[in-house]
C-alpha cells in the first residue's frame, strides 16, 4: 500500500455527507482486509455529492467537511502518464487549450445565485425540484442535514420544506436527497442494522419515516440506489436486493428479478454495484424488470473498471488512457483526458475532469463527449488549487459548486 492510500483508508473513514468520491479503481487498491469497514466508508463517501479540491504538487490528504485536500504530484506519476505506441514509454498528457468559463460556453444553463442564505447559513444543493427551483440542505453539524429548502433560482428565496429526523444510535446521516411525485425522499441507518426511508411532500410537511429495512451491516452501510416512481419508492441495498414500497407508506416488496441486482435507472438493475468489490466496474450486465430485456456489456483485456449506465461505458486502459463506447463494445471513441472520476459520464454525455491547461496549470472542466466541447469550471486560487465537483447523487442533471461567495448551478439538461 502507497503513503497516498493509506492516508486516504484513514480518512475516509470520517468521510462527511459531503466527502468526495476516489478516483475510478481505487477501492481496488485500496487494503485487502478491513473489507466491511471499506464498504461503509465507501458508502458514505460515495453516496453524497462532494467537491474535491486538488493541490499543486501536494503530497497529502487533508479532509475537511464540504470538501477534500487530495494530493496531485507536481510531476505525473505512471498511473497519470500514457504510453507512447512508437517508444513504448510513458509519456505526460497533452496540455489542453484553456476552455471558455462555463457561463459563456453554455449561458442557458447556468445559474450564479449567493452561496448562504440569511444568517450567513451555507446552502447545499441536492437536487432539481423544477426548472427554476433546487433543493437545498443546510449544514447541522459534522455530516448531519438539519433542514430541507427550496430555492428559488431566480427570485432567490428560501421556502422552509422540512426539519430533518436524526434517530437515536444513528450511523448513517441523511442521504440521498431525491425528488419525484411532489415529494422529497432520503434515507438513514441506524446501528441496530436497521436503514430508513424517509419522504416528505415538497410543498412542505412533516418528514414521514415510510419504511423500516434490516441490513447485514450496521455500522453505516444502507442503500446504493433511491428513485421516485409514480406513486411509489424504488431503493436498492448496499449489500443487493431492489425493493418498492408504497410512496405514503406500507409494505417493502421486493422487485421481481431483483435479487442480488441494484438500481441503475429504473426500470434497469444490474450488477456489479457502484461499491461491489473487484476491479471498479460497475453495471456491465443489466436487466430491464418490466420488459424482460437484459445486456451484457463488452469488456476487453487490459482495461479498468467499466462505468456503465443503459447504453454506454466509460473505461481506462492500461496506461491510463480513456475511452468510451456503447454498450456492445461499438462506437468507441477515446477521451481526451487520462484516467476517469468515478461517476464515468453524467447522463451519459458529460464528464468532470481534472486537466493540465496551457498557462494556467490545474483546471477542472465540464466536457461533453458529443460534441467535444469543454468548459472551465473556475474555482482555482492564486496558489493553482482547484475544485472538482461532483454531480449530484440524487439528481444527474444538477452539478453545484462554490466560487468565492457564488454557487454556480448548472443543468445539464439545458445543454442542447
Amino acid at each position: 500500500m502507497t503513503d497516498v492510500e493509506e492516508i486516504l483508508r484513514r480518512t475516509l473513514g470520517n468521510a462527511s455527507q459531503n466527502a468526495p468520491r476516489m478516483p475510478a479503481g481505487l477501492p481496488a487498491r485500496l487494503e485487502a482486509g478491513h473489507r466491511r469497514r471499506r464498504r461503509r466508508n465507501l458508502a458514505q463517501a460515495v453516496l453524497a455529492a462532494a467537491t474535491v479540491v486538488v493541490v499543486a504538487g501536494g503530497t497529502a490528504a487533508v479532509l475537511r467537511h464540504g470538501d477534500m485536500t487530495a494530493a496531485l504530484p507536481s510531476t505525473p506519476t505512471s498511473e497519470s502518464m500514457s504510453t507512447s505506441p512508437a517508444a513504448g514509454t510513458p509519456r505526460a498528457p497533452r496540455e489542453w487549450p484553456l476552455p471558455e468559463p462555463v457561463e459563456q460556453v453554455w449561458p442557458e444553463a447556468v445559474r450564479k445565485v449567493p452561496a448562504r442564505g440569511p444568517g450567513g447559513t451555507k446552502l447545499l444543493p441536492q437536487a432539481f425540484i423544477d426548472d427554476r427551483t433546487v433543493l437545498v440542505t443546510t449544514w447541522g453539524g459534522f455530516e448531519k442535514t438539519d433542514a430541507l429548502y427550496a430555492y428559488d433560482l431566480r427570485t432567490r428565496e428560501l421556502r422552509k420544506i422540512t426539519d430533518v429526523p436524526t434517530p437515536a444510535g444513528t450511523v448513517a446521516f441523511a442521504s440521498d436527497f431525491t425528488v419525484g411525485g411532489g415529494r422529497v425522499v432520503w434515507w438513514t441507518a441506524t446501528k441496530d442494522r436497521q436503514v430508513h426511508v424517509w419522504t416528505a411532500p415538497v410543498s412542505g410537511g412533516e418528514a414521514t419515516n415510510i419504511a423500516d429495512v434490516e441490513v447485514e451491516d450496521g455500522d453505516g452501510a444502507g442503500l446504493d440506489g433511491l428513485a421516485v416512481e409514480a406513486d411509489r419508492i424504488v431503493f436498492s441495498l448496499f449489500g443487493g436486493g431492489v425493493f418498492t414500497v408504497p410512496a405514503a407508506g406500507g409494505e417493502v416488496r421486493a422487485v421481481p428479478g431483483g435479487a442480488g441486482m441494484h438500481l441503475l435507472e429504473w426500470p434497469w438493475v444490474g450488477s456489479p454495484g457502484p461499491f461491489a468489490e473487484g476491479n471498479g466496474s460497475r453495471f456491465t450486465s443489466i436487466t430491464n424488470v418490466e420488459t424482460g430485456e437484459t445486456s451484457a456489456a463488452v469488456t476487453r483485456p487490459g482495461e479498468g473498471g467499466l462505468i456503465c449506465g443503459p447504453r454506454l461505458c466509460a473505461g481506462v486502459r492500461d496506461g491510463g488512457k480513456s475511452f468510451y463506447r456503447l454498450r456492445d463494445g461499438s462506437q468507441e471513441k477515446e477521451l481526451p483526458m487520462n484516467d476517469l472520476m468515478p461517476d464515468g459520464l453524467a447522463r451519459e454525455r458529460f464528464l468532470v475532469a481534472p486537466v493540465t491547461a496551457e498557462g494556467a496549470g490545474h483546471v477542472a472542466i465540464l466536457y461533453d463527449v458529443s460534441t467535444g466541447t469543454a468548459a472551465d469550471l473556475g474555482g482555482r486560487d492564486e496558489k493553482g488549487n482547484i475544485q472538482v465537483p461532483a454531480v449530484a447523487r440524487g439528481d444527474d442533471r444538477l452539478l453545484a459548486y462554490q466560487v468565492d461567495d457564488d454557487l454556480y448551478v448548472i443543468d445539464l439538461a439545458k445543454i442542447e
